[in-house]
């Protein structure tokens, strides 16, 4: 399942575009600013979308985000963000948030084991509240690791990963480690390019990222009904990107 991210300043071509492609939302652009405050609860976004049929997941609050964060107030705060998410994913009628994990990429041992403990709390806390599948996407991460022990401390199944192959290209760790580590935990994958050294969000075929080689990996997880995300900027990149995967039969395109 093919899905893009809408603005709502030009909601009717991505509708437009939407079901032209057969085609869904994952809804990220209440988190692009400032979030959800208490004087904006995402009331717009679920005036125009939540009929539509077309939304099937929303990426929750994820700027200077950390649930896990040793100071109490970064926490509590991020927390009430989270939950702001949670509860508008609730109101659009979607089953499925993608968060971001947030562990800070460069330390282990003590600082790990807390974070894995803590994040697994607040996870299956938020998953059984609001009734959702939590998908906890890689950002700074420099390797799986701090997922890959997430994962097995929680053992939930409606605590997975969503995959970004855009992240997972300029980590140190090789985008078949990712596939390797995480594939069975992994419920959602986002899809953007980039040149191997920041997130540069390209349409996809425009960067470095081995196309081939991460539809390959795909295959071999025989998930072919998970969804797939393009985040890549406008209609006319999502289109581009689009046009690409079919050219070259990519993940499930113009098969």
């Amino acid at each position: 399942m093919l899905q893009i991210q809408p603005l709502l300043s030009e909601k009717e071509r991505w509708m437009a575009l939407a079901k032209r492609e057969d085609i869904c939302f994952e809804l990220i652009e209440p988190f692009m600013t400032h979030g959800l405050t208490k004087q904006s609860s995402g009331e717009e976004y679920i005036s125009a979308y939540r009929d539509s049929g077309l939304v099937r997941s929303l990426h929750g609050a994820f700027i200077d985000m950390n649930a896990a964060s040793g100071d109490p107030e970064i926490r509590r705060l991020s927390r009430e963000r989270i939950r702001k998410s949670c509860a508008l994913a609730n109101k659009l009628d979607v089953d499925r948030i993608v968060l971001h994990s947030s562990a800070f990429p460069f330390l282990r041992d003590g600082y790990l084991e807390g974070w894995v403990e803590t994040c697994e709390a607040f996870y299956r806390d938020i998953a059984r509240e609001y009734g959702l599948t939590i998908c906890v996407e890689n950002s700074f991460d420099l390797d799986p690791e701090p997922l890959l022990r997430l994962m097995r401390r929680c053992d939930d199944p409606n605590i997975r990963i969503c995959l970004d192959i855009g992240h997972a290209h300029y980590s140190r760790a090789g985008i078949e480690r990712w596939f390797e580590d995480l594939g069975q935990y992994i419920a959602c994958i986002h899809l953007s390019d980039n040149m191997g050294q920041f997130d540069d969000h390209l349409p996809l075929g425009e960067g470095t990222v081995d196309w081939a080689m991460a539809d390959k990996l795909w295959s071999g997880l025989g998930k072919k009904d998970m969804p797939i995300t393009l985040e890549v900027g406008g209609c006319e990149t999502v289109e581009r990107s689009m046009a690409y995967l079919r050219s070259h039969s990519y993940f499930g395109m113009g098969e």
